[in-house]
């Protein structure tokens, strides 16, 4: 008898586990947009097309609370104001939205939420700011890219660009060996670590334990090292 309760049980859990991250999509109407922001843990995948479209793959929950809208030409990704954040990575809650956009100029994340790119996207300034534990994986062309990177979040970057600025702190990652540049100003801070390509121009700061190594032909226009940091070339 105890045995056929255990068996009852353990299939009622495994139900409930079912239920609990069954996964439903659901395309989203927006108006148009060039940059992208999501927070809260919700996942992106970005995709460059002719037509924008907004697909959210989520539980029946998570899709009611989930908020997809355009202020001043950026998709906002988030939940909807009073929904609680005590079950944030509860299974019920876990989100990915994919998006396809003609242009993409900027990118946005924080907490927790990562950003995955299946095209290379072109701009002439492009900016990207994750915090909180975020993760970006694109390939790009531009003139300008501004990156900057906070609480632990990595950034992992591939394409080509005319000029970067780069700026990590909290121990954040930025892992870009595969951007190609002409120029590069970095600074790193706070157990941070940059890697890059520059066959220009490099201005580099590293502080609280960061290491900043740069492959290409760079020529150092300036470099400063302190508490335990380093800045030179990679093997």
């Amino acid at each position: 008898m105890n045995k056929l309760f255990f068996s009852a049980a353990v299939a009622a859990v495994s139900l409930a586990s079912c239920t609990v991250q069954a996964q439903v999509k659901q395309p989203r109407q927006v108006g148009s947009f060039d940059a992208v922001s999501s927070s809260g843990g919700i996942d992106v995948v970005l995709t460059q097309g002719s037509t924008a479209s907004v697909l959210v793959e989520a539980s029946d929950e998570a899709q009611a609370h989930l908020v997809t809208k355009v202020e001043g030409g950026m998709l906002k990704i988030g939940w909807e104001n009073g929904f609680s954040w005590k079950n944030l990575l509860s299974n019920n809650r876990k989100a990915n939205v994919y998006i396809t956009c003609p242009r993409l100029t900027g990118l946005s994340l924080s907490g927790g939420a990562d950003a995955n790119g299946r095209s290379t996207f072109s701009a002439d300034h492009f900016k990207i700011s994750a915090s909180g534990g975020s993760d970006v994986k694109l390939s790009l062309t531009a003139k300008t890219l501004t990156c900057s990177a906070s609480g632990g979040s990595d950034v992992d970057l591939s394409g080509r660009v005319d000029q970067q600025t780069v700026e990590v702190s909290g121990g954040s990652d930025y892992n870009s060996y595969g951007l190609q540049s002409s120029k590069a100003t970095v600074r790193a801070s706070g157990g941070s670590d940059v890697e890059l390509t520059v066959d220009g121009e490099l201005a580099a700061s590293a502080s609280g334990g960061s290491d900043v190594r740069y492959k290409g032909t760079a020529r150092m226009a300036n470099a400063s090292h302190s508490g335990g940091s380093s800045v030179r070339r990679a093997n």
